[in-house]
């Protein structure tokens, strides 16, 4: 009887052990999700900084290491599994994704952060104006040159190839308002906080801004990409990096002021406070799952009418094989 009691209280031990093991508490397990933070940052990336100072990914139980990724590292990080999550212009994922990309896209973070400049004193007013100009960015897979194509294409002008009705310069950001100086171009695109920097310094205005124009508008530009292997066999975890960006994504939208000096303060962002302040509250940080399937489609369709998807790819499935729903988060988080 004794021998036949020791092997039930063994038996019951080991089955609390396997449920312990297996529960959704918030230890994050043995799991630490791989978190990819930038090198060369900006106010896109806010609430997963916010997330780091506010310990949203603690709350959320979620064990993590912030990995470090230089400029056009991401791509390749996520397919080798050096990181399993990190934001991303949800434009410049979508070939990659055609290409066979294994990563999922559970979030939208924002709308805005692109702007297209002209000099102050230029006769170019409207993009219709654009025809027959140069225009400066930083490389034909940035998402400035992305968005100015579909600007245009979306009026009838022909954005590549031959007798194209625009052409494009590619410099580093860094140098692109020389070019307009030396009268290389006559217009250039830039990500936020440094198309607002140029703007501020009097010499630039904006034609184009993703924030506030109603073509783009309410459009989330910018998502959440994760490892879809990480997504398959870590979903509780992927689940916890997802509702904390979402808390942060909140917490920017209702404190843009706060959240640039914190950003700032720590130096997670460069630029001026109060530059960086007036260009979040521009932003609309509503951090959408939803979201994220209307911008897929909607960047997959525009780029595949302007030629930078390929005819063949079949944008439904695309769509459907990338945008996931994640169990225990919802659409939006309040």
């Amino acid at each position: 009887m004794k021998k036949v009691f020791c092997m039930i209280l063994t038996a019951a031990l080991a089955v609390s052990i396997v449920c312990a093991k297996g529960s959704s508490d918030k230890t994050g397990g043995e799991y630490t999700f791989r978190i990819g933070t930038a090198v060369t940052t900006t106010l896109c990336a806010a609430p997963i900084y916010i997330a780091f100072e506010n310990g949203y990914f603690e709350a959320e139980g979620l064990k993590y290491e912030r990995i470090n990724v230089g400029d056009g590292e991401s791509m390749n990080l996520l397919t080798n599994g050096q990181i399993d999550g990190i934001n991303n212009l949800v434009a410049t994922l979508i070939q990659p994704l055609a290409n066979g990309l294994p990563v999922k896209v559970p979030l939208a973070f924002h709308t805005g952060c692109i702007k297209v400049l002209v000099p102050i004193d230029s006769p170019i007013s409207t993009v219709a104006d654009l025809k027959g100009k140069k225009i400066g960015t930083a490389s034909p897979a940035s998402s400035p040159t992305i968005i100015a194509k579909r600007y245009l294409a979306n009026i009838g002008y022909k954005v590549d190839g031959d007798n194209a009705d625009v052409e494009f310069i590619y410099q580093s950001a860094a140098e692109l308002p020389l070019l307009v100086a030396n009268g290389v171009v006559d217009a250039i695109g830039l990500n936020d906080p440094n198309a607002q920097i140029q703007e501020n310094t009097g010499k630039f205005r904006t034609i184009i801004n993703t924030a506030t124009d109603d073509y783009l508008a309410h459009e989330f530009c910018c998502v959440v990409a994760v490892r879809t292997e990480t997504i398959n066999t870590h979903p509780e975890e992927s689940a916890r990096f997802i509702r904390a960006i979402q808390k942060a994504s909140v917490w920017v939208q209702n404190n843009p002021e706060e959240a640039a000096r914190v950003l700032g303060e720590k130096n997670w962002i460069p630029g001026d406070i109060t530059v960086n302040a007036q260009i979040l509250r521009t932003y609309d940080y509503r951090a959408s799952v939803s979201q994220a399937e209307i911008a897929l489609d909607r960047n997959a369709r525009d780029l595949q009418k302007i030629g930078l998807l390929d005819a063949d790819v079949d944008v439904a499935a695309l769509v459907r094989n990338t945008f996931v729903a994640l169990s225990g988060v919802s659409d939006t988080a309040r």
